[in-house]
C-alpha cells in the first residue's frame, strides 16, 4: 500500500549551502526557547566533517550516513592550527586531528567513505598548493563546498594548503609525488583491536572472532533460525550466512537497488527485519533506495530516490512473495542520494516503525505533510493505524508517529519498557540518542546541538518550546549508526544496557541507563571498519557488522572480571 500521495509544493530543494542554511535560520528564528525539562550531558569539541559533497548537499551531512565534502573539515582545522605567530606541536595536531578530523578523513589521513584520503591520488581539481587555495578560498559550488575566504583569512589559507601533501608544482611537491609512487605498498593503517583475541572490558574479558566475512559494506544482519542469518550489502544483495559459512551466492529476485555510482554514496539495500510471527508465516521485510522508473519524475537532477520497504518471503535462496509496504509518492522523490534513514523495529503493538532520513532537504523534516525526517508507523501490510498521531488530520501523512530528524539509522524497541529508542546522525557534532515518542517533534534543523561545517551557526537554538531534548548527544560526533538492546545468557551484566556503533571513531559502545538518562558510556571495543550495526543474536552473543573489510564479528564472554 502507498503511503504519502499528496503532491509537493515544489521542485526538491537543490540549493546551493548558503541559502539552505539562511531557510533553516528563518524557520528558527520564530521559536521561543523557555527553560530544558532536563539538561542533556555537556559534549567535548565539536567534530569537523567535510569533503566533496554532492551537488546539492548543503554540507549538512557528515557520516556516512554523512556524504563526505572535499578535504575542507581538516582544513579548516589545520589552517587555526598552523596560522602565522601559534606554533603547535606535532602531537597536538594529531590530537585535534583525531578529534575533529578524523571523522571523515580517517585516523590517517586514509579517507573513510565520509571524506576522500588527504593523498596526492585522490585530489580531483590540482594538486599544487596554489590549486588547494584556490579551493579553499573559492569553494566548488557544484559539489557542494562553500567558498571559505570570509571564514579564512589569506594567511590560514596559505598555511594549510602548504600543510597538505602536494604533487607536480615545486620541487617539494616532485619529492613528496615521488615518495608515493615509490612506496610498494599502501601506508599502515593504524593499529585495531578487533580481530581475533581477547579483549577487556570493564565488566568482562571478551573473545572476538571473525563470523563471516568476503562481503561488501555489510548494513543488517537478522537471524532466522540459531544456525541462519541474513545479511544485508549495501550494493544490493541479500546474503545467507547458514551454519558459520557464507553461501556463495547471493539471494535471488531481490528487489532493484539503487546504487549511486559517486564514491561516497550512501543509496543501497539497507535494512532486514522479520515478522513478529515470522515462524508461522514466513514475512521478512527489507528496506532500500527505490528509483523512480521511467517516465516517473526523472530529471536533469539525476535518478529520483526514496526509502523503500518491501516484504517477502525466502524459498530456498530465493525471495519470493514480494509485497510493496511502504513508499512515498513520486511527488516525494529526490535526486540526493543520502540521508535515508532506513531502520526498522516491530513494536509490542504488532506495527512496524521505520526511520526515513531528511533526504538532503532538510527544511520537510518538520512538515507532517512530507516523509521526510519522520518515524513512520504502519501494520505489517502496509496500512496505517488509526491511532497514529496525525491520521485523518488535513495536509498531514498519516502514517507519521515522530517529526524533524536528520538521519536515524538506529531504531529499537527497550526491553520491559516499550520505549522507543533511535540514534540520530547529527551534522558537526550534535548526534543524538532519543526517546521516541508519539507525535513528538525532535526539531532538525531548527533545534540542534550541531553546526555548519565551514565552523558556522547551523541555528542558535539548543531547544525550544515543543521539542524534544536528546536523551544524549554526541559532539564531537561518533557517526553514530545502529541501536540493540542486550538480552542474553553471554553477558548477564550488560542486560538492559543499549549498544551503539560509532562509524567514525569505528567502535561499539555500551550505554548504562537509568529510566530516559544515560548514566554511563564504555568503548567495548574498536573495529577495523566501520561498524554499522550490532546485533544480539540467539545464542547471547553480540555480532557487529562492518565495512572496509565487509565482515561480522562474534563477541562473547571469556569471563566476568573480578572488582
Amino acid at each position: 500500500m502507498a503511503v504519502g500521495s499528496l503532491t509537493r509544493r515544489g521542485p526538491p530543494i537543490h540549493g546551493r549551502e548558503g541559502a539552505s542554511m539562511r531557510r533553516a535560520r528563518n524557520l528558527s528564528q520564530n521559536l521561543s526557547v523557555p527553560p530544558f525539562r532536563s539538561q542533556p550531558p555537556t559534549g567535548l569539541i565539536d567534530t569537523v566533517d567535510g569533503g566533496d559533497a554532492p551537488a546539492g548537499n548543503p554540507l549538512e551531512d557528515a557520516m556516512p550516513d554523512r556524504f563526505p565534502r572535499a578535504p575542507v573539515a581538516l582544513l579548516l582545522l589545520l589552517a587555526a592550527l598552523l596560522a602565522p605567530g601559534r606554533p603547535l606541536a606535532a602531537q597536538d595536531a594529531g590530537r585535534l586531528y583525531q578529534e575533529n578530523c578524523a571523522a571523515c578523513h580517517g585516523a590517517a589521513g586514509e579517507g573513510s567513505g565520509l571524506g576522500p584520503p588527504l593523498s596526492p591520488e585522490h585530489y580531483r581539481y590540482g594538486g599544487g598548493r596554489q590549486d588547494f587555495e584556490r579551493v579553499i578560498r573559492n569553494g566548488i559550488a557544484s559539489r557542494g563546498m562553500p567558498s571559505f575566504a570570509a571564514t579564512l583569512s589569506a594567511e590560514e589559507i596559505a598555511a594549510l594548503a602548504a600543510h597538505l601533501p602536494a604533487r607536480g608544482s615545486g620541487a617539494e611537491d616532485e619529492e613528496d609525488a615521488e615518495d608515493e609512487e615509490d612506496a610498494p605498498d599502501p601506508p599502515a593503517r593504524r593499529a585495531f583491536d578487533a580481530v581475533p583475541g581477547t579483549h577487556q572490558t570493564l565488566d568482562y574479558a571478551i573473545d572476538v572472532e571473525v563470523f563471516a566475512q568476503g562481503l561488501e559494506t555489510v548494513w543488517s544482519m537478522a537471524f532466522l533460525d540459531p544456525d541462519t542469518a541474513l545479511v544485508a550489502e549495501r550494493p544490493g544483495r541479500l546474503r545467507v550466512v547458514r551454519g558459520g559459512s557464507l553461501v556463495p551466492e547471493p539471494v535471488s529476485g531481490t528487489p532493484p537497488v539503487h546504487v549511486h555510482d559517486h564514491e561516497w554514496n550512501q543509496a543501497g539495500l539497507f535494512d532486514i527485519a522479520l515478522d513478529p510471527d515470522y515462524a508461522r508465516n514466513g514475512w521478512i521485510y527489507l528496506s532500500y533506495a527505490h528509483r523512480l522508473g521511467d517516465g516517473e519524475g526523472e530529471g536533469a537532477a539525476g535518478p529520483r530516490l526514496m526509502t523503500r520497504v518491501v516484504r517477502g518471503r525466502l524459498r530456498g535462496n530465493a525471495w519470493v512473495d514480494q509485497q510493496v509496504v511502504f513508499e512515498a509518492a513520486p511527488a516525494h522523490y529526490g535526486g540526493n542520494w543520502w540521508h535515508f534513514g532506513a531502520r526498522m523495529a516491530f513494536g509490542d503493538d504488532g506495527h512496524l516503525y521505520l526511520t526515513v532520513g531528511d533526504r538532503g532537504d532538510m527544511e520537510l523534516a518538520r512538515e507532517p505533510g512530507r516523509p521526510n525526517g519522520k518515524v513512520h508507523r504502519i501494520r505489517p501490510d502496509g496500512g496505517v493505524p488509526d491511532d497514529n498521531p496525525f491520521h485523518g488530520r488535513p495536509g498531514a501523512l498519516a502514517s507519521v508517529w515522530s517529526v524533524g530528524h536528520r538521519n536515524p539509522q538506529g531504531l529499537a524497541f527497550e526491553p520491559g519498557t516499550g520505549r522507543l529508542w533511535a540514534t540520530e546522525h547529527g551534522p558537526r557534532g550534535g548526534d543524538e540518542l532519543n526517546v521516541i515518542r508519539r507525535g513528538a517533534d525532535y526539531g532538525w534543523p531548527v533545534v540542534s546541538y550541531g553546526i555548519n561545517y565551514d565552523g558556522t551557526v547551523l541555528t542558535p537554538h539548543r531547544r525550544a518550546e515543543g521539542v524534544e531534548q536528546p536523551a544524549w548527544f554526541w559532539r564531537p560526533s561518533i557517526g553514530v549508526s545502529g541501536l540493540a538492546f542486550y538480552q542474553g545468557a553471554q553477558f548477564p551484566l550488560w542486560r538492559g544496557k543499549a549498544l551503539v556503533t560509532g562509524l567514525a571513531p569505528r567502535q561499539l559502545r555500551l550505554l548504562t541507563l537509568d529510566g530516559e538518562r544515560v548514566q554511563h558510556e564504555e568503548v567495548v571495543l574498536t573495529t577495523q571498519g566501520r561498524p554499522y550495526e550490532p546485533v544480539v543474536g540467539p545464542d547471547g552473543a553480540i555480532y557487529v557488522v562492518t565495512d572496509d573489510p565487509g565482515q561480522i564479528l562474534r563477541i562473547t564472554a571469556r569471563q566476568e572480571r573480578r572488582r
